[in-house]
């Protein structure tokens, strides 16, 4: 009898709860601007995934603050680039809400925008399933590059300079 009201009430929270657990959370968007002496990019982060990501976190720190600890980039031999936050303003995308940072790259002296690692976990250290999507948005069509879902933090974004249409992107 026991097991027969056990199966009932499984069965019961499975059917109250499949809306919930059928709703995909929104993903994070970085889409890049390849520039001769830097890579522009804007970052598109859902405010709901961002409120599970930082309830541990320090609570009076800014968005632009909070970026700066979780998104970098680096050579391929692992120097760091410069990151800078230009501006941050909240959007919508698909009615969900979001914050966008437009975030200026700047590789070391020598270094080329067309090669780098980009490191980004400003959800994905907290919310294990959220994906970061990454885009090249030369021209009319953005072309994916790659994506980053835990435990994968670091891109390898490899642009040939002769051929803009053959971008390839690697996972670590």
């Amino acid at each position: 009898m026991k097991a027969r009201a056990a199966s009932m009430l499984a069965l019961l929270c499975a059917a109250e709860c499949g809306q919930a657990l059928a709703h995909s959370a929104p993903n994070s968007m970085v889409k890049l601007d390849f520039l001769a002496r830097s890579v522009h990019a804007e970052v598109l982060v859902p405010e709901s995934e961002l409120a599970y990501a930082t309830a541990a976190e320090r609570a009076s720190e800014n968005f632009s603050t909070y970026l700066l600890r979780h998104l970098a980039a680096e050579t391929p031999q692992g120097l760091a680039w410069k990151v800078e936050v230009r501006s941050v303003r909240n959007t919508s995308y698909l009615d969900h809400p979001y914050l966008s940072a437009q975030v200026e790259f700047t590789p070391p002296a020598g270094a080329s925008t067309q090669a780098f690692v980009l490191v980004d976990d400003a959800v994905t250290h907290e919310v294990r399933n959220h994906v970061v999507i990454v885009l090249a948005r030369d021209a009319a069509k953005p072309e994916l590059l790659g994506a980053l879902q835990y435990p994968a933090r670091r891109l390898t974004i490899q642009r040939p300079a002769a051929a803009s249409g053959d971008r390839r992107a690697t996972q670590k």
